[in-house]
Protein backbone atom coordinates (compact mmCIF):
# COMPACT_ATOMS: atom_id res chain seq x y z
CA UNK A 1 0.00 0.00 0.00
CA UNK A 2 1.63 3.73 -1.01
CA UNK A 3 0.74 6.71 1.03
CA UNK A 4 1.53 9.59 -1.01
CA UNK A 5 5.52 9.24 -1.55
CA UNK A 6 5.58 6.61 1.55
CA UNK A 7 5.77 2.63 0.31
CA UNK A 8 4.52 0.34 2.66
CA UNK A 9 5.14 -3.25 2.63
CA UNK A 10 1.96 -4.53 3.91
CA UNK A 11 -1.75 -3.18 4.37
CA UNK A 12 -2.08 -3.67 7.70
CA UNK A 13 -1.51 -1.12 10.42
CA UNK A 14 -1.40 -0.43 14.00
CA UNK A 15 -4.08 1.55 15.50
CA UNK A 16 -2.88 5.12 17.56
CA UNK A 17 -4.32 3.81 21.10
CA UNK A 18 -3.62 6.43 24.08
CA UNK A 19 -1.54 5.07 27.07
CA UNK A 20 -0.62 1.92 24.89
CA UNK A 21 0.81 2.57 21.41
CA UNK A 22 4.08 3.39 23.04
CA UNK A 23 7.59 2.58 21.58
CA UNK A 24 7.74 -0.63 23.08
CA UNK A 25 4.13 -1.88 21.45
CA UNK A 26 5.06 -0.73 18.33
CA UNK A 27 8.02 -2.27 18.26
CA UNK A 28 6.79 -5.37 18.73
CA UNK A 29 4.42 -4.71 16.20
CA UNK A 30 6.67 -4.10 13.22
CA UNK A 31 8.53 -7.16 14.31
CA UNK A 32 5.94 -9.22 13.89
CA UNK A 33 5.49 -7.62 10.14
CA UNK A 34 3.07 -4.62 10.94
CA UNK A 35 3.22 -2.15 7.48
CA UNK A 36 2.74 0.93 9.50
CA UNK A 37 2.57 2.27 13.21
CA UNK A 38 1.21 5.24 14.60
CA UNK A 39 2.11 6.69 17.70
CA UNK A 40 -0.23 7.55 21.00
CA UNK A 41 -2.45 11.01 20.10
CA UNK A 42 -0.49 13.81 20.79
CA UNK A 43 -1.47 17.17 21.53
CA UNK A 44 0.00 19.66 19.06
CA UNK A 45 0.69 22.10 21.41
CA UNK A 46 2.20 19.80 23.51
CA UNK A 47 4.75 18.37 20.93
CA UNK A 48 5.57 22.39 19.91
CA UNK A 49 6.24 22.51 24.09
CA UNK A 50 8.40 19.67 24.56
CA UNK A 51 10.32 18.80 21.55
CA UNK A 52 12.78 16.93 23.36
CA UNK A 53 10.41 14.44 24.32
CA UNK A 54 9.19 13.53 22.06
CA UNK A 55 11.98 13.24 19.27
CA UNK A 56 12.86 10.19 21.84
CA UNK A 57 9.01 8.82 20.99
CA UNK A 58 10.35 8.58 17.09
CA UNK A 59 13.84 8.11 17.52
CA UNK A 60 15.54 5.63 14.59
CA UNK A 61 11.70 3.94 14.17
CA UNK A 62 10.77 3.65 10.60
CA UNK A 63 7.80 3.63 8.90
CA UNK A 64 5.67 5.34 11.76
CA UNK A 65 3.16 8.13 11.54
CA UNK A 66 2.06 10.70 13.98
CA UNK A 67 -1.36 11.51 15.05
CA UNK A 68 -1.51 14.88 16.17
CA UNK A 69 -4.92 16.30 17.79
CA UNK A 70 -5.74 20.29 18.01
CA UNK A 71 -8.51 22.68 16.51
CA UNK A 72 -6.22 25.41 15.44
CA UNK A 73 -5.13 25.45 12.16
CA UNK A 74 -1.26 27.50 12.75
CA UNK A 75 -0.68 25.17 16.01
CA UNK A 76 -1.24 21.82 13.67
CA UNK A 77 0.60 22.89 11.29
CA UNK A 78 3.81 24.34 13.09
CA UNK A 79 3.38 20.88 14.96
CA UNK A 80 3.06 18.70 12.15
CA UNK A 81 6.07 20.54 10.27
CA UNK A 82 8.19 20.04 13.34
CA UNK A 83 6.85 16.19 13.76
CA UNK A 84 8.40 15.92 10.07
CA UNK A 85 11.36 17.18 11.06
CA UNK A 86 11.94 14.92 13.55
CA UNK A 87 11.63 12.09 11.45
CA UNK A 88 8.37 11.38 11.23
CA UNK A 89 7.41 9.18 8.14
CA UNK A 90 3.75 10.70 8.16
CA UNK A 91 1.33 12.85 9.77
CA UNK A 92 -2.19 11.63 10.58
CA UNK A 93 -5.25 14.04 11.80
CA UNK A 94 -7.22 12.62 14.83
CA UNK A 95 -11.00 13.65 14.38
CA UNK A 96 -12.06 10.53 15.76
CA UNK A 97 -11.20 10.60 19.89
CA UNK A 98 -15.01 10.71 21.81
CA UNK A 99 -12.99 11.60 24.82
CA UNK A 100 -14.43 14.51 26.93
CA UNK A 101 -11.63 16.21 27.66
CA UNK A 102 -10.37 15.84 23.87
CA UNK A 103 -13.68 17.02 22.06
CA UNK A 104 -14.21 19.72 24.90
CA UNK A 105 -11.62 21.85 23.49
CA UNK A 106 -12.96 21.28 19.54
CA UNK A 107 -10.93 18.31 18.69
CA UNK A 108 -10.79 14.69 17.75
CA UNK A 109 -14.73 13.83 16.88
CA UNK A 110 -15.80 17.10 17.99
CA UNK A 111 -14.45 18.27 14.03
CA UNK A 112 -16.62 15.60 12.23
CA UNK A 113 -18.99 18.19 13.04
CA UNK A 114 -17.63 21.21 11.11
CA UNK A 115 -16.70 20.70 7.43
CA UNK A 116 -15.56 24.35 7.10
CA UNK A 117 -13.16 23.75 10.50
CA UNK A 118 -11.61 21.10 8.96
CA UNK A 119 -10.97 22.00 5.62
CA UNK A 120 -8.85 24.83 7.23
CA UNK A 121 -6.75 22.70 9.30
CA UNK A 122 -5.81 20.45 6.73
CA UNK A 123 -5.09 23.21 4.44
CA UNK A 124 -2.67 24.96 6.77
CA UNK A 125 -1.40 21.35 7.37
CA UNK A 126 -0.77 19.99 3.74
CA UNK A 127 1.01 23.79 3.02
CA UNK A 128 3.67 22.31 5.85
CA UNK A 129 4.41 19.40 5.40
CA UNK A 130 5.73 17.21 2.49
CA UNK A 131 5.61 13.79 4.25
CA UNK A 132 1.95 11.75 3.54
CA UNK A 133 -1.09 13.65 5.12
CA UNK A 134 -3.58 11.47 6.36
CA UNK A 135 -6.91 11.43 8.69
CA UNK A 136 -8.69 9.31 11.01
CA UNK A 137 -12.67 9.96 11.34
CA UNK A 138 -15.47 8.64 12.62
CA UNK A 139 -18.61 8.37 10.64
CA UNK A 140 -20.45 11.34 12.40
CA UNK A 141 -21.06 12.99 15.52
CA UNK A 142 -24.57 10.53 15.77
CA UNK A 143 -26.95 8.60 14.22
CA UNK A 144 -28.13 11.96 12.95
CA UNK A 145 -25.13 13.23 11.77
CA UNK A 146 -23.25 10.64 9.48
CA UNK A 147 -20.82 12.49 7.15
CA UNK A 148 -17.86 10.32 7.25
CA UNK A 149 -18.20 10.33 2.75
CA UNK A 150 -18.73 14.36 3.21
CA UNK A 151 -15.59 14.69 5.32
CA UNK A 152 -13.67 12.30 3.18
CA UNK A 153 -14.35 13.88 -0.45
CA UNK A 154 -13.59 17.33 1.62
CA UNK A 155 -9.71 15.57 3.32
CA UNK A 156 -9.41 14.02 -0.52
CA UNK A 157 -9.54 17.64 -2.15
CA UNK A 158 -7.24 19.50 0.93
CA UNK A 159 -4.58 17.00 -0.54
CA UNK A 160 -5.02 14.55 2.15
CA UNK A 161 -2.93 10.97 0.85
CA UNK A 162 -5.75 8.78 2.77
CA UNK A 163 -8.23 8.16 5.10
CA UNK A 164 -8.84 5.72 8.06
CA UNK A 165 -12.44 5.20 8.86
CA UNK A 166 -13.60 3.99 11.88
CA UNK A 167 -17.33 3.31 11.70
CA UNK A 168 -18.88 4.04 15.14
CA UNK A 169 -19.86 7.46 15.37
CA UNK A 170 -18.68 9.84 18.74
CA UNK A 171 -22.23 8.67 20.13
CA UNK A 172 -21.55 5.27 20.35
CA UNK A 173 -17.60 5.83 21.56
CA UNK A 174 -16.29 2.34 21.55
CA UNK A 175 -19.99 0.49 22.30
CA UNK A 176 -21.54 -1.23 19.85
CA UNK A 177 -20.81 -2.94 16.36
CA UNK A 178 -18.79 -0.82 13.82
CA UNK A 179 -21.01 -0.47 10.78
CA UNK A 180 -18.53 -1.60 7.56
CA UNK A 181 -20.85 -0.38 5.21
CA UNK A 182 -19.50 3.01 6.11
CA UNK A 183 -16.06 2.25 5.24
CA UNK A 184 -17.31 1.22 1.92
CA UNK A 185 -19.61 4.03 1.18
CA UNK A 186 -16.39 6.20 1.72
CA UNK A 187 -13.80 3.91 -0.89
CA UNK A 188 -16.52 4.32 -3.66
CA UNK A 189 -16.77 8.47 -2.72
CA UNK A 190 -12.92 9.13 -2.97
CA UNK A 191 -10.01 7.84 -4.97
CA UNK A 192 -6.99 7.93 -2.50
CA UNK A 193 -6.66 5.23 -0.14
CA UNK A 194 -9.17 4.28 2.52
CA UNK A 195 -8.04 1.92 5.95
CA UNK A 196 -10.59 0.44 7.60
CA UNK A 197 -10.82 0.41 11.22
CA UNK A 198 -13.37 -1.32 14.03
CA UNK A 199 -14.26 -4.98 15.05
CA UNK A 200 -11.06 -6.72 13.47
CA UNK A 201 -9.47 -8.94 15.78
CA UNK A 202 -8.92 -12.04 13.47
CA UNK A 203 -7.10 -13.35 10.59
CA UNK A 204 -10.68 -14.53 9.32
CA UNK A 205 -11.75 -10.49 9.87
CA UNK A 206 -8.98 -8.84 8.49
CA UNK A 207 -10.00 -10.47 5.04
CA UNK A 208 -13.69 -10.37 5.36
CA UNK A 209 -13.43 -6.15 5.52
CA UNK A 210 -11.26 -6.21 2.42
CA UNK A 211 -13.67 -8.42 0.61
CA UNK A 212 -17.05 -6.59 1.86
CA UNK A 213 -15.47 -2.92 1.85
CA UNK A 214 -12.81 -3.09 -1.06
CA UNK A 215 -10.80 -1.15 1.46
CA UNK A 216 -6.57 -0.75 0.64
CA UNK A 217 -5.21 -1.14 4.14
CA UNK A 218 -6.85 -2.85 7.93
CA UNK A 219 -6.40 -0.99 10.93
CA UNK A 220 -5.91 -3.48 13.90
CA UNK A 221 -6.11 -1.52 17.39
CA UNK A 222 -7.76 -3.59 20.11
CA UNK A 223 -7.52 -6.65 18.42
CA UNK A 224 -3.64 -6.52 18.72
CA UNK A 225 -3.42 -6.67 22.64
CA UNK A 226 -2.27 -9.49 23.96
CA UNK A 227 -2.47 -10.68 20.10
CA UNK A 228 0.39 -9.36 18.32
CA UNK A 229 0.60 -12.87 16.17
CA UNK A 230 -2.09 -10.58 13.98
CA UNK A 231 0.31 -8.86 12.12
CA UNK A 232 2.07 -11.84 11.17
CA UNK A 233 3.00 -12.42 6.88
CA UNK A 234 1.11 -16.01 7.75
CA UNK A 235 -2.10 -14.57 9.13
CA UNK A 236 -3.69 -15.65 5.75
CA UNK A 237 -3.12 -19.85 6.98
CA UNK A 238 -4.41 -19.02 10.43
CA UNK A 239 -7.68 -20.83 11.74
CA UNK A 240 -10.85 -18.76 12.04
CA UNK A 241 -9.91 -17.74 16.40
CA UNK A 242 -6.88 -17.03 15.10
CA UNK A 243 -3.35 -18.34 15.64
CA UNK A 244 -2.89 -21.74 17.60
CA UNK A 245 -0.45 -20.59 20.16
CA UNK A 246 1.66 -22.82 22.64
CA UNK A 247 2.20 -21.77 25.74
CA UNK A 248 5.99 -21.52 25.29
CA UNK A 249 5.91 -18.83 22.50
CA UNK A 250 3.53 -17.09 24.58
CA UNK A 251 5.52 -16.94 27.65
CA UNK A 252 8.61 -16.43 25.06
CA UNK A 253 6.44 -13.39 23.65
CA UNK A 254 5.34 -11.96 26.86
CA UNK A 255 8.79 -11.97 28.34
CA UNK A 256 10.13 -10.12 24.86
CA UNK A 257 7.86 -7.98 25.23
CA UNK A 258 8.05 -7.22 28.71
CA UNK A 259 11.84 -7.09 28.14
CA UNK A 260 11.13 -4.15 25.68
CA UNK A 261 8.78 -2.14 28.42
CA UNK A 262 12.07 -2.35 31.08
CA UNK A 263 14.69 -0.97 28.53
CA UNK A 264 12.16 1.87 27.76
CA UNK A 265 10.64 3.18 30.79
CA UNK A 266 12.14 4.13 34.05
CA UNK A 267 11.71 1.97 36.50
CA UNK A 268 8.93 3.59 38.45
CA UNK A 269 6.69 3.68 35.68
CA UNK A 270 6.86 -0.16 34.98
CA UNK A 271 4.35 -1.58 37.29
CA UNK A 272 1.31 -0.25 35.42
CA UNK A 273 2.37 -0.82 32.11
CA UNK A 274 3.58 -4.17 32.65
CA UNK A 275 0.52 -5.28 34.83
CA UNK A 276 -2.18 -4.39 31.88
CA UNK A 277 -0.07 -6.28 29.24
CA UNK A 278 0.11 -9.25 31.26
CA UNK A 279 -3.73 -9.30 31.47
CA UNK A 280 -3.72 -8.24 27.65
CA UNK A 281 -1.67 -11.71 26.91
CA UNK A 282 -3.87 -14.46 29.49
CA UNK A 283 -7.03 -13.22 28.82
CA UNK A 284 -8.97 -16.34 27.91
CA UNK A 285 -6.03 -18.89 29.42
CA UNK A 286 -6.99 -21.41 31.44
CA UNK A 287 -7.19 -20.13 35.39
CA UNK A 288 -6.92 -16.50 33.83
CA UNK A 289 -9.59 -14.74 36.09
CA UNK A 290 -7.64 -16.15 39.11
CA UNK A 291 -4.13 -14.81 37.82
CA UNK A 292 -6.03 -11.31 36.65
CA UNK A 293 -7.34 -11.03 40.49
CA UNK A 294 -3.79 -11.73 41.76
CA UNK A 295 -2.37 -8.94 39.20
CA UNK A 296 -4.21 -6.57 40.50
CA UNK A 297 -3.71 -7.12 43.99
CA UNK A 298 0.21 -7.19 43.14
CA UNK A 299 2.43 -4.01 43.49
CA UNK A 300 6.04 -3.74 41.87
CA UNK A 301 7.94 -4.73 38.76
CA UNK A 302 9.45 -8.29 40.73
CA UNK A 303 6.04 -9.32 42.47
CA UNK A 304 4.38 -8.99 38.43
CA UNK A 305 7.21 -11.07 36.87
CA UNK A 306 7.43 -13.77 39.83
CA UNK A 307 3.70 -13.96 39.54
CA UNK A 308 3.94 -14.35 35.63
CA UNK A 309 6.54 -17.08 35.83
CA UNK A 310 4.47 -18.77 37.99
CA UNK A 311 1.22 -19.28 35.89
CA UNK A 312 2.62 -19.83 33.26
CA UNK A 313 4.71 -23.40 35.06
CA UNK A 314 0.79 -23.56 35.84
CA UNK A 315 -0.28 -23.99 32.81
CA UNK A 316 3.11 -25.69 30.78
CA UNK A 317 1.90 -28.55 30.31
CA UNK A 318 -1.83 -27.83 29.49
CA UNK A 319 -2.49 -28.36 25.64
CA UNK A 320 -2.00 -24.80 22.81
CA UNK A 321 -4.83 -22.15 23.08
CA UNK A 322 -6.42 -21.06 20.86
CA UNK A 323 -6.09 -17.01 20.66
CA UNK A 324 -9.57 -15.31 20.60
CA UNK A 325 -10.25 -11.82 21.54
CA UNK A 326 -13.81 -11.00 21.85
CA UNK A 327 -15.50 -8.62 19.66
CA UNK A 328 -16.58 -6.33 22.34
CA UNK A 329 -14.38 -6.91 25.33
CA UNK A 330 -15.16 -4.39 28.21
CA UNK A 331 -12.14 -4.47 29.97
CA UNK A 332 -10.08 -4.06 27.18
CA UNK A 333 -12.08 -0.61 26.30
CA UNK A 334 -12.16 0.22 29.94
CA UNK A 335 -8.18 0.23 29.50
CA UNK A 336 -8.63 3.10 26.23
CA UNK A 337 -11.05 4.63 27.53
CA UNK A 338 -9.53 4.99 30.73
CA UNK A 339 -6.30 6.06 28.66
CA UNK A 340 -7.92 8.64 27.27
Amino acid sequence: MRLGNLQLHNNLVLAPMAGITDYPFRQLAREMGCGLTFTEMVSAEGLLRKGESFLKMVEGEHPVSVQLFGSKPEVLAEAAAKAEAMGADAIDLNMGCPAQKVVKTGAGADLMRFPEKVEGLLIAMRKKVACPLTVKIRSGWDEEQINAVEISKLAEGCGVDAITVHPRTRAQSFRGRADWSVIAAVKRAVRIPVIGNGDVNTPVLIQKMIEETECDGVMIGRGALGNPWIFSEKHSGFPEKGPTISPEERKGMIHHHLSLIQSYYEERNLTPQIRKHLYWYTKGLPNCATFHSQLSSLKGKEKLLQAFHSYFDSIQRREPCQRSVPEEDRSITGWVEKAL
